[in-house]
């Protein structure tokens, strides 16, 4: 699965998590991404799974996006979609974000967690670029 938008490419990513007994687990994060027509890859360590990929993929794209700095993510879910299944379930990721104005979700169903939560991470960049630059907010 990769999400489709107008202004960066997925090329790939990678999640490490490294725990030795008696010490907190490291985690980090490597993403490259396709934007403007160069390649950035970038690493980023982060309290789990997928707050390094979130911290890794700004790292990519905070130099061409400079509004996503006001973007942060408020709400993080995980729903099983198919019980039936024990560990080997769908599951769906609903992501919400904030750019202290407004409020905006994105979500993904796949059979692994990472993707899921990388999609929607990555809708949610797309959806926070598109409302900051058009002013697409609405009155409250």
């Amino acid at each position: 699965m990769s999400f489709m938008n107008p202004f960066f490419e997925v090329c790939s990513y990678k999640v490490t998590s490294h725990r030795t007994r008696g010490r907190d687990a490291h985690v980090q994060a490597i993403v490259e991404l396709r934007v403007g027509g160069m390649l950035v890859r970038r690493a980023a360590g982060g309290v789990g799974p997928v707050h390094a990929l979130d911290n890794a993929m700004r790292d990519c794209l905070l130099p061409s996006f400079p509004e996503l700095e006001a973007v942060r993510l408020s709400d993080y879910r995980v729903g099983v979609v198919d019980e039936a299944s024990g560990t080997a379930a769908k599951v769906r990721v609903l992501i919400q974000a904030t750019d202290g104005k407004e409020t905006w979700d994105a979500g993904c169903v796949s059979d692994n967690i990472f993707d899921a939560s990388f999609e929607a991470l990555c809708a949610i960049a797309v959806m926070g670029v598109m409302r900051l630059r058009t002013g697409s907010r609405r009155s409250a």
